[in-house]
């Protein structure tokens, strides 16, 4: 039986991150699917801020309408990124399952008893991933979020940091997430005295459900529009969506 095709978006454009990303897939799902990883061409090293995610959002697209363009056949994509980034646009124009780290999280989280907290970097992603948690109606499970500090990576300082915030806010359970905490989350997990839902880990597991699920209905697609000044292969995509 032939493996599913899945492709990984890095939406910033660290190639350091990309590699992270992809060695991940490979020891979680590497023996279950064909991976393929790719960068944003465009944007933020690293996305911090809500200029960078709109950025990200269209270098998104852009990189599946290229792959798509170079000869790329995929049964899935995993937006690649805590916060998912130009997701919904991308779930618009194709047909097939668009996952992303944030919304495997929470959704993880959200489907065990009790509320829970989230754990990141970056002061401007605890608005970020409130609103999403709101926008995919989990805001009465949300308690919070907890900030790792740029320079409290190491396990040892960000675990006893996560736990004292986490007892604090009466959870139980914390979705720490970010790819560039990947290579520490397991340290970190385990000097944290709450359970711990890596998003990384279940979005990578569930994709590989939904390829052999039915397809979820979709809308008709819309009349082309005209568009100035992107990228050939994307305008070819937002000019036929669905076609890839």
């Amino acid at each position: 039986m032939t493996k599913p095709h899945i492709l990984l978006i890095n939406p910033n454009t660290s190639a350091p991150i990309t590699e992270t990303i992809r060695q991940l897939a490979m020891a979680e799902i590497g023996g279950q699917a064909n991976l393929t990883a790719v960068t944003a061409p465009f944007g933020a090293r690293y996305i911090s801020s809500r200029m960078s995610v709109t950025i990200a959002a269209h270098a998104v697209l852009d990189a599946y309408a290229a792959a798509v363009a170079n000869g790329g056949r995929f049964d899935a994509v995993i937006v690649a990124c805590f916060g998912d980034p130009g997701i919904d646009a991308l779930k618009e124009i194709v047909d097939i399952p668009v996952v992303g780290f944030a919304d495997g999280g929470l959704i993880a989280a959200a489907a065990l008893p009790g509320k829970f907290a989230i754990a990141t970097i970056g002061e401007a992603w605890r608005d970020m991933l409130t609103e999403l948690a709101l926008r995919r109606g989990f805001g009465d499970r949300l308690a919070g979020v907890i900030l790792i500090e740029e320079n409290g990576r190491a396990p040892e300082v960000a675990g006893p940091r996560i736990t004292a915030r986490a007892k604090a806010l009466g959870v139980e359970r914390v979705v720490i997430g970010g790819t560039g905490l990947i290579p520490v989350l397991d340290s970190i997990a385990g000097n944290v005295g709450v359970d711990v839902v890596d998003p990384h880990r279940v979005t990578l597991h569930d994709v590989i459900r939904m390829i052999g699920d039915a397809p979820e209905p979709r809308p008709a697609a819309a009349a082309p529009s005209l568009f100035t000044g992107l990228s050939s292969a994307l305008e070819g995509l937002l000019n036929h969506p669905y076609a890839s």
